[in-house]
């Protein structure tokens, strides 16, 4: 083997498994033959979705059979005559390893002794037993071969105490024997930064030699980046057809709000009835004087317009489903009903979809947070504008029957009628049909704008623009400018990176600063890149939520991106990028004006992406690092983020995904790292939205730990007082759930939940755990 690079590791996937191709091309010129190492994910669904990537490339060469005759360095006298020895206890050797973040099994500790003279460095390594049967299969085994590299370790070293030295390329390989199942190895420098290593059988006489081999180091934390080149961690949202719903009782009694969509004569053909009713209070009024609860309500969202002012007509449109929502909530009479929010347009059902109904897209972020605080209580409908000038803007009449099953079946919390089919929102991840390439530049040059720039990720990303895309010029915006903490250290690792930094103060949510700032880009250097990472957050349940908390969180979202997109149309830009959030999709409970704000970024993206301006929002999970944002996350919210799949992307792995996200070629992407492990344990319900990522998990729901069934009744079947200690025993453990303790043994049962740790939103988490143990449903106010 004349060369080999290494490319990328090959990580096993937490499920299923990879197909491995090698590809041997036809010789050049010269004799040589590329050949490439390639792996594929087992679970693509067909052979377009497949995404090869490369992981090795290299040249092979025919050896001529005379050449390899003698070749090879014996090494007989061993241990070597002058050697001292410097490791002869695996054990701790291994151990080293493992506590820099690799875990070597049974199987591939076989370094048994080394020892060092001068610059050499030798070791004895012997192949498990269970392996030693094979030894004659293979010219070097591949157990064989990796223990022999672990020695590697003791001649290279960068002073980085945290990472190993792992090989990178090989050149000039060569096999002398095969079937050795104990060898002798010996290592000498081959430059600064790599080895040449001679390795010998039990008698001394060569086996493999190979003239050099480069190496770098790899640190735990890379090696988990190389699930992110298989995109792993990188989703999509798609839209699928419904199935048709299971047959469930006829159309049960409705009440629509508002305008009706077209689904009060389809209530009628599928059996129910309905009223209508001008607004929710109305509603009320007649449940006031005797009127029967309906089981389903319908609130058409209204389409405000504020006279072309999209921050006003959004910041309108929250505040009046808002006010429907806590109405709704503080209505007792209404908790076994079901509120439907319908909207138009507001979401994008499909890849190159136009978002329509822009202003109403915050509606969705806000409803699915709702969603998550108060499971099974809400749906969510899209329909499109229906151009049959007869019906104006209702859904087409068979649309509209089909609505109304899926409605009353109940089993999805967010639909869309496109077309007259009715499609539900599935998570996948993202695929690409050819091996991915290196990533492009984000831009061909100018200047890039990053706004937010104080914040923690924003630091992240403007390093990352200028050490590996190139960035020259950069213009970093924040409300304080150069009098932000962390300012200027930011700009002096720039500009020693070589990059010229512009840093100013602007408020990104003023219209006529964010002109102004534009307007200062130098002509030579015109702006070419936007990477919008400003946010606030305002995290509470939504009973707690108000107008102006709201608007707060909105304005450096949905009024600063659209000054942005507005402003920046006619400049020909070549990249611009929102930091969203997945909470936007996914809803996440007590953030529901920052998911309403980050789904007007998502939605902003698509309509740029629809009409063929540069655009990609990404839906960020969580980071480890912690940021503004996320700094402020106790205990109780990682347990919380943890059980429901969602655990933190290492800082380099975010900005693979930011890079790998450039070409993918959609307008909304999420870089999420998913735990499905999270789903496989007792208590916890796939969502909806991920049961296209975890497969073949049964929905459950929270049990004795015993596993005998339900705790309603276990409770039915016993004695007062021995059901009294029993329901104590399941608030103390889902306390503890909720609080992320192991188990209920620090949770004092004489003590208030607030003296315990409990704020608003883990005592809507608690209620969600009991009612889920219990298969109740359980009033707000509990």
């Amino acid at each position: 083997m004349e060369e080999l690079t290494l490319e990328a590791p090959l990580v096993l996937p937490e499920r299923g498994g990879v197909q491995v191709q090698v590809v041997v091309e036809e010789p050049d010129a010269a004799g040589l033959r590329p050949v490439a190492v390639y792996s594929c994910l087992e679970d693509a669904e067909s052979a377009d979705d497949a995404m090869w990537n490369c992981h090795a490339r290299g040249l092979l060469a025919v050896e001529e059979p005379s050449s390899a005759v003698g070749g090879g360095v014996v090494l007989e006298q061993w241990p070597p005559v002058g050697a001292e020895v410097v490791m002869s206890d695996p054990e701790g050797f291994y151990a080293g390893f493992v506590e820099r973040g690799f875990g070597y099994g049974p199987a591939f500790r076989g370094v048994e002794a080394v020892w060092r003279r001068g610059e050499e460095v030798f070791a004895q390594v012997r192949l498990p037993q269970e392996c030693a049967a094979e030894a004659e299969r293979f010219g070097v085994h591949p157990v064989l071969l990796d223990s022999v590299l672990h020695a590697v370790a003791l001649i290279a070293s960068d002073g980085d105490e945290e990472a190993v030295r792992v090989p990178f390329a090989w050149s000039g390989v060569r096999l002398h024997a095969s079937g050795a199942s104990v060898v002798r190895v010996r290592l000498t420098r081959a430059g600064s930064d790599a080895v040449a290593l001679d390795v010998a059988d039990a008698a001394g006489q060569p086996v493999v030699s190979i003239e050099s081999l480069a190496l770098r180091p790899l640190s735990a934390e890379q090696l988990q980046v190389a699930q992110t080149s298989r995109y792993d961690s990188l989703f999509q949202l798609d839209w699928q057809p419904l199935e048709s719903p299971r047959a469930s009782a006829a159309g049960g009694s409705w009440a629509l709000v508002g305008p009706d969509v077209g689904l009060g004569e389809a209530v009628v053909r599928e059996g129910g009835s309905y009223a209508r009713y001008q607004d929710v209070s109305a509603l009320i009024s007649a449940l006031d004087e005797g009127e029967t609860v309906p089981e389903r309500v319908v609130v058409s969202c209204p389409a405000t317009g504020a006279d072309g002012d999209m921050a006003a007509g959004v910041r309108e449109s929250l505040a009046t489903v808002l006010s429907v929502v806590q109405r709704w909530l503080g209505e007792e009479r209404l908790f076994g009903s079901r509120l439907v929010v319908a909207t138009c347009g507001a979401v994008a059902a499909e890849a190159d979809e136009d978002v329509a109904g822009l202003v109403q897209a915050p509606v969705w972020g806000l409803l699915r947070s709702v969603q998550t605080e108060n499971p099974g209580r809400f749906l969510l409908l899209d329909h499109d504008l229906d151009h049959d000038p007869e019906r104006g803007s209702e859904i087409s009449p068979a649309a509209a029957d089909a609505a109304v099953r899926a409605l009353v079946a109940g089993e999805e919390p967010q639909l869309a009628v496109r077309g007259g089919i009715i499609l539900v929102p599935r998570l996948s991840r993202v695929t690409k049909s050819a091996p991915s390439q290196a990533s492009t530049p984000l831009v061909s040059g100018g200047t890039v704008l990053v706004t937010g720039a104080s914040g923690v990720l924003a630091g992240v990303v403007a390093r990352h623009l200028v050490a590996e895309h190139g960035v020259e010029h950069l213009l970093l915006a924040s409300r304080r400018g150069p009098d932000a903490p962390g300012a200027a250290e930011l700009v002096a690792d720039l500009e020693a990176a070589g990059a010229s930094v512009t840093v100013a103060a602007c408020d990104v949510a003023d219209r006529d600063a964010v002109r102004e700032l534009l307007a200062g880009v130098p002509a030579e250097v015109p702006l070419r890149g936007v990477v919008h990472t400003a946010g606030v957050v305002d995290d509470g349940v939504v009973e707690g939520l108000s107008d102006e908390r709201v608007r707060r969180v909105l304005a450096p979202k949905v009024d600063a991106a659209w000054h942005l997109h507005e402003l920046t149309r006619d400049m020909g830009l070549e990249a611009f990028v929102l930091y969203s959030s997945a909470a936007a999709t996914l809803g996440a409970g007590g953030q529901g004006s920052y998911a309403a704000a980050n789904a007007f970024l998502d939605a902003l993206a698509q309509h740029r992406h629809a009409h063929g301006l540069p655009a990609l929002s990404l839906g960020w999970g969580l980071w480890a690092q912690a940021s503004g944002i996320t700094q402020n996350l106790s205990e109780a919210d990682l347990a919380r983020m943890a059980r429901g799949g969602t655990t933190g992307l290492s800082t380099e792995e975010g900005l693979a995904l930011f890079d790998v996200a450039q070409g993918v070629g959609r307008g909304v992407v999420l870089p999420v790292r998913v735990d499905v492990g999270a789903f496989r344990g007792g208590g916890v319900s796939v969502p909806a939205l991920l049961r296209n990522v975890v497969r073949g998990v049964v929905r459950r729901v929270a049990v004795g730990r015993d596993g005998s069934g339900v705790w309603r009744d276990r409770l039915a079947g016993v004695a007062p007082r021995e059901r009294e200690r029993l329901l104590l025993e399941l608030v103390r453990s889902q306390v503890a759930v909720v609080l992320g303790h192991a188990d209920s043994a620090g949770v004092d049962a004489d003590r208030a939940l607030k003296d315990l740790g409990f704020d608003s939103l883990t005592a809507v988490e608690l209620r969600n755990q009991l009612g889920a143990a219990t298969e109740l449903r359980l009033p707000t106010t509990l």
